[in-house]
């Protein structure tokens, strides 16, 4: 064990600390009980055996948005935006990219705001949400528990949402806009492939899963052009018809969505998915369904 200590320069919650380490740097620290009755100027020793999660924000960019995050939210909420993160970081078994230390805190304020004030605002990608990122959904579950329990305000469905798209995007770098670009293309796939087919599917359904989660994989190796190589391609679009022109009009309309194109590979392998959704069987046995 070391002899370093920190110094406390605020005390966000009971779990909460931020504190200036020996070398002059700013660090969260979370743990339980960390904060309980400690004061700004008070040491702790850099090797507490409460301390379960140890944040440094490196980016100056993020370091001054952090500090200025105290004008605009109540440490309290920033103490608790600190407890989904760490909990995140433990559960997702990955890092965070450090700006959601800022984004998250800043989203649970505003949300507070308008949730106190009886605005609800209307998350559309709810199912899809819920069946493309489990883990964080149930991460956010947890954090909308724990808000709920500190201040007092029932968080509906509409904002876990939220919270997953926040959680889900600092876990794998894409950034919200873009996972929340990935979602709302989704739902347009889905509603076209239900008005083409004229078969609504049911959002309990392995089906469903299956094809939001085949859609997720497509579309963002469209957007980062790294599309597959099917082989099969032409024989698909001659042995399953249906299902490819079925597909095709869901492509159309992703590329119109997202303003680029989707290679007929792509289209293909949509389709072998749509084929498992209506029942289109292969007039010969060489093509696997």
């Amino acid at each position: 064990m070391t002899d370093r200590r920190y110094i406390v320069e605020r005390t966000l919650n009971n779990n909460v600390l931020i504190v200036r380490t020996d070398d002059g740097r700013e660090q969260i620290l979370v743990g339980r009980g960390l904060g309980f009755g400690v004061r700004p100027g008070a040491s702790i020793h850099s090797d507490d055996e409460r301390i379960e999660k140890r944040f440094t924000l490196v980016a100056e960019e993020n370091q001054e948005k952090f500090r200025k995050l105290y004008l605009q939210v109540s440490p309290e909420v920033i103490g608790v935006s600190e407890e989904i993160i760490a909990a995140a970081v433990k559960g997702l078994g990955t890092s965070l990219h450090e700006h959601i230390h800022v984004a998250l805190a800043d989203h649970i304020g505003f949300a507070l705001t308008r949730l106190q004030g009886g605005l609800e605002i209307e998350n559309p990608f709810l199912e899809e949400i819920r069946t493309l990122y489990p883990k964080a959904w149930a991460l956010a579950e947890a954090g909308a528990q724990l808000i709920e329990k500190r201040f007092q305000v029932v968080m509906p469905e509409s904002e876990i949402g939220f919270l997953t798209l926040h959680l889900q995007a600092a876990a794998h770098r894409d950034g919200l806009s873009e996972a929340a670009r990935v979602t709302d293309a989704i739902r347009v796939a889905v509603d076209v492939l239900e008005r083409e087919t004229g078969r609504p599917i049911s959002k309990d359904s392995l089906d469903y899963a299956r094809l939001v989660t085949h859609l997720r994989f497509a579309i963002q190796r469209v957007l980062k052009e790294e599309c597959i190589v099917n082989p099969l391609a032409s024989a698909i679009r001659e042995r399953l018809p249906k299902s490819y022109a079925y597909a095709a009009a869901v492509t159309d309309a992703l590329e119109e969505r997202l303003k680029t194109t989707f290679p007929r590979d792509e289209v293909a392998d949509l389709a072998l998915h749509v084929a498992r959704f209506i029942g289109e069987r292969d007039l010969h046995d060489d093509v696997e369904l």
